[in-house]
Parts: structure tokens; C-alpha cells; sequence
């Protein structure tokens, strides 16, 4: 079976590959490759296995936090072996085991990242995705319906699961205006389509301007385009007078690293803060902003003045996944697709999965689609 990977420094020639494609991320050089290994089976009458599901992965795609595990792997020098990836992905069950009576073989599935208490582990089903046998617990998938293409459900499972969660979380009126962050993040561009298909106040934040396009197609006008280079407290000022708004009600933010310190101050008294992670997840720091906003004692304080609910949110619940995919079923809830690429195309999927500045939505790796000539990285 295949898989992605990355290589260690010292694997290359004693791993057997497909295709391979090296790239510099953050001053790393970087072996990535769709590696062969051993086909795995499972025996459904074994009752080691009875709340299994053996799986046939069709496409995967990766999640931003996968970087600072595959960079650990690149930098070691010393290490061999490789990095299996992928967080999200599309697949179809080949067999069950004998306790598994809600799905069968030929049902397409996705991973489902509940957190609840369920009979398998919590969090998300696999941080392996691409590789193309699996078997997973039963509890950590759900059945997707027929007419959602396999591109669509490789992109889908985490950030709508992460969105959905954090917008039920936040418990909006109708009549408060919500900001979403990091507004080209696929979390984000989940939130938005979310909080619009609600009927709710949205108002964008992005350092990337050629997101704006799509955020107007989607419905989306009112959006904020900041400099990275500038001090982002009068742009936030201005945009919200031009709104004729004091303040926002509540934030949904990816990366509270970044925006934390700078958006409590435009922040209402009362008001909502929930945030699902951190930009910086490496060890060498790459923070995009010359100005980082208040100092953590302001910051606190400020927070603490103004009785600001802050709220950390960890993927979401099934039923949170459900609603996603009911959204979705209803024509409320595209997923914004950057590209699909096949067998021989490793390059372009690490380009634009890793590389591309303008890159908007999810890239797609799909095993099925047709074999093309291989190109240079």
C-alpha cells in the first residue's frame, strides 16, 4: 500500500518510493514521498477486532499542525525511517468487525475527531491518513452521504467538526457581529460559511489579500485587510467606525498567538473570545507581525477588566460533525477546495500544500485519479 511521507535524512535509497520531491520550509530541507509499505488485513472474526473497521483510503489531505511534526524528522541528522501523514481523509470500508452493525462493506467514511465519551479515544481518528489500508475503531468514523465527492470529504471531517463546535460554543444572538481571524485558514473559511448560513453578523480578518475574492463570492463584504507591517490597532479602528460599531461581541480565532493581544481591546465588555490553537508550532519563531499587540500583564488585565469570557476549544463533539454534514447535504456549507492532485503529481501537492501563498482552501492528494507524467520539483 502507499503513503505520504517524510523521509529522514538518512533514508533516502533504503525506503522503496513512487515518487519523491524535496523542498525548503523554514531553512529545512525536506524529503517528502508517497512510500510503498506492507498491505495490512484484519480478521473480522477475531474479537480483538470486533469494534474495527478495515479501511480503503481513496484521499487524504494534511493539516497545518502536521509541520512541526514532519520538521522534527527533517532536522534530525542523524535519525532513519519516515514520517507517515495525513489528518484528514475519504475512504471505504472493506470488512467490520463482529460488534459493528452500523456500517458495512462499500460505505464511504470520514474521520470523525469527536471528543466526547465514546468507546474509542478521543480526539482525531488518525494523524496517518494517507496511509492506504487502515483499521480504526468504529467510533472514530462516520458515514458520509453518496452524492458528496471524495474531494470534498478528504477536506471536510476536522475543520467543519473544529467550526461547528466553536460556533455552537460561542451561543450567538442574531443581533451580535462576530470576527473570524486568520480568515484564508481552512478552520476560519468553515467558520464563516458557518456563521453566515446561520444568519449571524460576520465580519473577516486576514493579512492575505487575495482572499477577499472569495470571501465577496461567499456573501462575505465585510472583511478587514491588515499590514503586517504596521501596527494593526488604527486599521481595526477605522474598519469598525466604518461599521458604525464600537466594538465586536466575539472573536473566533485559529491562531491566538497572533491575534490575542491585539483584538482584546476591540472586544466588548462581556464579550467572547474562543480560540482552537496557535500559529506557532515550531521551534524556530516566525511570527508575521512586527507589532505583537499588549504585553501579557496589559493583555490580562484588559481581559479581566472588561469580564471577557475566554474559551479554548478542542475539535468538537459528533453531533457537531453531524450538523456539518447536514449543512453540506442542504447546499449551506461548500467546502472551498484549493486543487486535486494525483498519483505523480508530489510536487504540486506539496507546493500548494506548503508553499503557496495564495493558496485558498484545502489541497486534495486522491490515489484514484488518473497516473500523470512526473515533473521536475
Amino acid at each position: 500500500m502507499k503513503a505520504f511521507a517524510v523521509l529522514a535524512p538518512h533514508s533516502a535509497g533504503r525506503v522503496p518510493v513512487h515518487d519523491a520531491c524535496r523542498v525548503r520550509l523554514h531553512d529545512i530541507e525536506v524529503d517528502f514521498a508517497i512510500v510503498e509499505q506492507a498491505d495490512i488485513t484484519m480478521d473480522a472474526a477475531d474479537p480483538r477486532h470486533a469494534h474495527d473497521v478495515l479501511l480503503q483510503i481513496g484521499a487524504f489531505s494534511c493539516n497545518y499542525r502536521e509541520q512541526a511534526r514532519f520538521l522534527e524528522i527533517a532536522r534530525r541528522t542523524d535519525s532513519k525511517g519516515y514520517l507517515v501523514l495525513g489528518s484528514e481523509f475519504v475512504a471505504t470500508v472493506l470488512a467490520t468487525g463482529a460488534a459493528v452493525d452500523e456500517l458495512q462493506p462499500g460505505d464511504r467514511v470520514i474521520g470523525n475527531g469527536a471528543i466526547d465519551a465514546s468507546a474509542s479515544h478521543p480526539g482525531l481518528t488518525t494523524q496517518r491518513g494517507s496511509a492506504e489500508l487502515q483499521i480504526c475503531h468504529r467510533a472514530k468514523l462516520i458515514r458520509i452521504p453518496a452524492m458528496m465527492p471524495s474531494a470534498d470529504a478528504a477536506a471536510f471531517s476536522i475543520a467543519a467538526q473544529t467550526a461547528y463546535a466553536m460556533v455552537r460554543r460561542l451561543g450567538l444572538r442574531r443581533d451580535e457581529h462576530v470576527l473570524v481571524t486568520a480568515a484564508s485558514s481552512n478552520t476560519s473559511l468553515f467558520a464563516i460559511e458557518a456563521l453566515l448560513g446561520a444568519g449571524l453578523h460576520v465580519h473577516a480578518l486576514t493579512t492575505s489579500p487575495h482572499i477577499g475574492a472569495h470571501l465577496a463570492q461567499r456573501g462575505l463584504h465585510r472583511y478587514c485587510v491588515l499590514d503586517r507591517q504596521q501596527n494593526p490597532a488604527q486599521a481595526l479602528a477605522t474598519y469598525l467606525d466604518a461599521q458604525g460599531l464600537r466594538a465586536f461581541d466575539a472573536v473566533i480565532d485559529p491562531f491566538m498567538d497572533i491575534y490575542l493581544r491585539k483584538l482584546v481591546p476591540f472586544l466588548r465588555r462581556g464579550g467572547k473570545y474562543i480560540t482552537c490553537g496557535v500559529f506557532e508550532q515550531f521551534s524556530r519563531p516566525h511570527e508575521p507581525f512586527q507589532y505583537h499587540g499588549l504585553s501579557l500583564d496589559e493583555m490580562f488585565s484588559l481581559i479581566i477588566r472588561k469580564s471577557i469570557h475566554m474559551i479554548g476549544n478542542n475539535l468538537g463533539e459528533q453531533a457537531d460533525l453531524e450538523r456539518a454534514l447536514a449543512d453540506y447535504c442542504a447546499g449551506r456549507l461548500p467546502v472551498a477546495l484549493d486543487s486535486v492532485h494525483g498519483n505523480g503529481q508530489l510536487d504540486s501537492f506539496v507546493h500548494r500544500s506548503y508553499l503557496a501563498p495564495d493558496r485558498t482552501g484545502k489541497v486534495v492528494f486522491d490515489y484514484h485519479l488518473p497516473t500523470v507524467e512526473k515533473r521536475a520539483c
